[in-house]
């Protein structure tokens, strides 16, 4: 068993290391390989590995690299921590033999839905609990899901959207099953929470400890805006609590150019890209004080 260090883990094909992650691309054009990224949300795939050099680049956030670079983002952890990710696993394939196996070039790989069941797994328990996600949030508001790809069977936490599409989650992937779309969390309020992703959404839950006062939308994707932008017309208040990146800060731009009198509700978690990692690195004994500076819905 091959124990790597950071130059020999470079020599691991990315194209199967992400396999190895139930990760596949949509599409192949000579030594590109394109996926809808799997460090952030998208629709149309902007991320390409390219095989001969055995790098990769995200167009969307415009950043690029190794395999090292890309196991930081992939699993937010060190250098140390992905290496010891990589001595744990079953990588013993270089770039060279991985060029040489037989991979059918494919328009795309669509994720193809088996099952819908209640959220039971203790491996997706135990991803939760990474993500600090208490397991009775996603119990109310996700479903484990049965799926396959080109045939092979995984399974992952789906989280409904509006148009009976899933955002699929587990240790290892970040998909989604068709329709894509927004998903809507109806309490009864004239305001709405508008966050990206659905670990944002549970955070949010984890966080208040008690139920909050807002209606919320979960984008999916910051591609989807303009699907968003009817229903918070609905609105009195709109709380908006994006990524902070230039992603978000794009989607908040075309909320306002769309005319959307909103809340920038995110300083709680500056100095985070996002409410799930602001909550991961908070004490857990601080979660009630923080819950009351959000100043939303009270």
């Amino acid at each position: 068993m091959t124990r790597y260090n950071c130059k020999t883990a470079k020599t691991i094909s990315i194209v199967h290391y992400l396999e190895q992650c139930g990760i596949h691309p949509q599409k192949i054009k000579g030594n590109n390989y394109w996926y809808l990224s799997p460090i952030r949300e998208e629709r149309t795939p902007s991320f390409k590995v390219n095989t001969k050099l055995n790098s990769w680049m995200d167009f969307g956030e415009g950043i690029g690299g190794n395999l090292i670079d890309l196991g930081i983002r992939l699993h937010d952890c060190s250098v140390e921590g992905f290496l010891a990710r990589l001595n744990h696993g079953n990588y013993d394939l270089s770039v060279h033999q991985q060029l040489s196996l037989n991979i059918p070039v494919v328009s795309e790989t669509p994720v193809i839905v088996r099952g819908v069941n209640a959220l039971q797994h203790p491996a997706l328990f135990s991803y939760l609990e990474g993500r600090g996600i208490n397991r009775a949030h996603a119990i109310e508001h996700c479903k484990e899901i049965d799926f396959s790809i080109a045939g092979r069977p995984y399974f992952a936490i789906g989280f409904p959207n509006r148009s009976g599409g899933y955002e699929l989650r587990n240790k290892w992937s970040k998909l989604a099953a068709a329709p894509k779309d927004i998903s809507i969390i109806e309490n009864g309020f004239k305001a709405i929470t508008v966050v990206e992703g659905f670990t944002d959404f549970l955070s949010l839950l984890q966080l208040y400890q008690a139920a909050p006062q807002t209606d919320f939308l979960v984008l999916n994707s910051v591609s989807l805006v303009e699907k968003a932008v009817p229903v918070l017309k609905g609105y009195a208040e709109v709380f908006l609590m994006l990524n902070h990146d230039v992603a978000g800060q794009k989607a908040a731009q075309r909320f306002r150019s769309a005319g959307i009198d909103l809340t920038d509700a995110s300083g709680f978690y500056q100095g985070f890209n996002d409410i799930n990692e602001y909550l991961v690195k908070q004490p857990k004994q601080d979660d009630l004080q923080q819950q009351r500076t959000y100043g939303i819905g009270r």
